[in-house]
């Protein structure tokens, strides 16, 4: 029975290293000495390096898809963020906030245009 367990633990550890190990290596946000020391840290520290790693990558990716990374060639705006908003009274400030859509014939009309 305790062989078992043993085995059944094992198992799973190298499971969440390998898992951790593949993001790692399809990660494109680490120089290649951060992988190397992060892969590391997955197999000489195994489920603690694991889970770690697999933090970071994720908030890395979350943070990239948002436009937050500094290297991001994307670099994609929050809606009501950017250059385009001005403020609430501002020349967009009407958009999505229940005012309607207008339009921008001449951007004279009404609602914040």
């Amino acid at each position: 029975m305790t062989t078992v367990v043993a085995s059944v633990v094992l198992a799973l550890v190298v499971l969440l290293n390998l898992v951790a190990t593949v993001m790692l290596v399809r990660s494109d946000f680490e120089t290649p000495l951060q992988k190397a020391l992060q892969l590391a840290l997955v197999w000489i520290v195994p489920c603690v390096g694991s889970i770690i790693v697999i933090a970071v990558l994720r908030g890395a990716r979350y943070d990239h898809k948002l436009g937050f990374a500094s290297d991001s060639v994307a670099n994609a705006d929050l809606p009501g963020t950017g250059p385009m908003s001005e403020g609430f009274g501002g020349h967009h400030g009407g958009h999505g906030e229940g005012w309607g859509d207008v339009g921008h014939g001449g951007d004279g009309g009404g609602g914040g245009h």
